[in-house]
């Protein structure tokens, strides 16, 4: 796996990294109230893609601007994107990585969540060195890397904790 050259760094590589206010989480958080209304409504079937990158044991993870929970970078997949194409771009869009090769399939699954049936699927790689990355400030307002232990003691999304709980048990 190689890394793009990210727009900003702002913390030594395994510290947290905290981005500055942006105008556009207002856009966000209202673009995620109105689809969970929708969400409530429709009770929609939903496909997502997730991705988890360690390196030296800890595991990267992201929380936006527009929801309390810690979760993987990744996101919704696009009309007849595949789930690893749709990983790749979401690393990209929200991170500013290139992931060129290494991602294997780790968990996939349907979870009953905000109204909607979601099914995500985690792409895995293990990375020898700690990328540089970048966080936009406007959708993705941290990012931090966190052991197994460290993040299952956090309010993750119930994919991300099954995830994780279910790589504590082969790990062991």
């Amino acid at each position: 796996m190689s890394a793009a050259e990210p727009h900003e760094t702002r913390e030594p590589p395994g510290e947290l990294e905290y981005s500055r206010a942006s105008p556009l989480r207002v856009f966000y958080r209202a673009a995620y109230l109105a689809a969970r209304i929708w969400w409530f409504v429709r009770r929609p079937h939903t496909n997502g893609s997730l991705v988890a990158l360690w390196c030296g044991g800890r595991l990267l993870l992201v929380r936006t601007s527009y929801r309390s929970l810690y979760s993987l970078p990744g996101g919704f997949m696009k009309r007849g994107e595949t789930s690893l194409a749709g990983a790749e771009r979401e690393v990209l869009e929200e991170l500013g990585l290139v992931i060129t090769s290494g991602l294997r399939l780790a968990w996939h699954g349907t979870i009953a969540f905000e109204h909607r049936s979601d099914t995500a699927t985690v792409w895995e790689a293990s990375l020898e060195t700690t990328p540089p990355i970048r966080v936009d400030g406007a959708e993705i307002v941290w990012a931090g890397w966190k052991t197994a232990e460290e993040a299952l003691a956090l309010p993750l999304l119930p994919a991300i904790a099954q995830y994780l709980e279910n790589r504590t048990k082969r790990v062991m």
